[in-house]
């Protein structure tokens, strides 16, 4: 008797965790995004050029992002970059997939400002630079970060996310 409640503990334990590992894939906005998924791999493999290729790809990290399996959504935010740099409809829609991943959306943000020359992709790179912003600036430890793309972006001209908290600069020593 002595070994089989631990037993059970641990096996009560480990179906609820996997009850809660798998709802994203059980629950109805699970199996509508695991179908939009599938859709979506069938489009890329059926688009002709690479603006419907990186159109499917988007779609496709959407559906993986909605699913929760984020190092899926990466790889196909990034792909689609691949198929077309400059396009900021992949920035918008990554800026708002990876919005509660940070570090995800840094690497995807990143690799969008590295991709391309900035007067080829103007706007995407502001959607990427304000994504930042908002990113670094929900974080104590990236606030100086935060405050260095805002400098950025006013020196572009721009205005900041309007979801970055704007601090006023750290008064002179």
């Amino acid at each position: 008797m002595d070994w089989q409640i631990p037993l059970l503990v641990s096996a009560v334990a480990f179906a609820a965790f996997m009850v809660f590992r798998f709802r994203p894939v059980i629950s109805g906005d699970g199996r509508a995004s695991a179908a939009l998924l599938k859709g979506a791999k069938q489009r890329i493999l059926a688009a002709k050029d690479d603006v419907a290729r990186a159109s499917a790809l988007c779609d496709a990290a959407d559906a993986c992002a909605r699913l929760g399996r984020i190092g899926s959504a990466v790889s196909f935010y990034l792909r689609a970059l691949r198929a077309d740099p400059t396009s900021k409809e992949i920035a918008e829609r990554a800026a708002e997939g990876l919005a509660r991943r940070p570090a995800a959306l840094e690497k995807v943000m990143w690799r969008q400002l590295a991709s391309t020359r900035f007067g080829e992709s103007r706007e995407a790179a502001v959607i990427a630079l304000r994504a930042l912003v908002a990113s670094y600036s929900k974080r104590p430890r990236f606030h100086a970060r935060a405050r260095a793309l805002e400098n950025v972006l006013e020196g572009l001209g721009e205005q900041p996310s309007p979801r970055a908290s704007r601090r006023p600069p750290p008064p002179p020593a």
